[in-house]
């Protein structure tokens, strides 16, 4: 089966300024709210999805549940599929699995959602239990990242 875009079942949330008037939403919970506003307005309740594919490089506070989460609130909790995290390749690594699951005959219509926040990333904690009290190393998940590509 080959997998396509129908025209006009797309659509994408504003692009904001680094640490701009977007800065304080929620990337998974506003991608539910832009998922559920798109659906409504074209007379869809989501019940001819059968899959989905979540994408996001920055992690949200309860971001853990990914995709299964997002659409939950989304109104489309039968739903069902991964996460997909790629530094500077995660849109197109996210098409990549869903027409996989198209062509392979996984699914027959899948849902694609990227969802990121780069402003305000997380810092994050790394214990290390043979550290001197265990306490580890920390990293500013977007900053120390964009600072230092650890491969390049």
């Amino acid at each position: 089966m080959q997998a396509f875009v129908p025209y006009g079942a797309y659509w994408s949330t504003p692009f904001a300024r680094w640490r701009g008037s977007l800065a304080h939403l929620h990337s998974v919970e506003f991608a539910a709210h832009t998922t559920r506003l798109f659906l409504d307005g074209r007379g869809l309740d989501g019940t001819d999805l059968d899959s989905g594919v979540l994408g996001m490089t920055v992690p949200q506070q309860g971001s853990f549940y990914g995709l299964p989460w997002m659409m939950g609130m989304a109104a489309a909790g039968h739903v069902a599929g991964p996460t997909i995290s790629q530094a500077c390749a995660t849109g197109a690594r996210v098409l990549a699995v869903a027409s996989g699951e198209v062509h392979t005959g996984v699914a027959e219509c899948v849902l694609t959602v990227t969802a990121d926040r780069v402003s305000n990333g997380p810092q994050i904690r790394y214990p290390d239990p043979a550290d001197s009290g265990g306490a580890g190393a920390e990293e500013d998940w977007v900053m120390d990242n964009f600072g230092c590509d650890p491969f390049a």
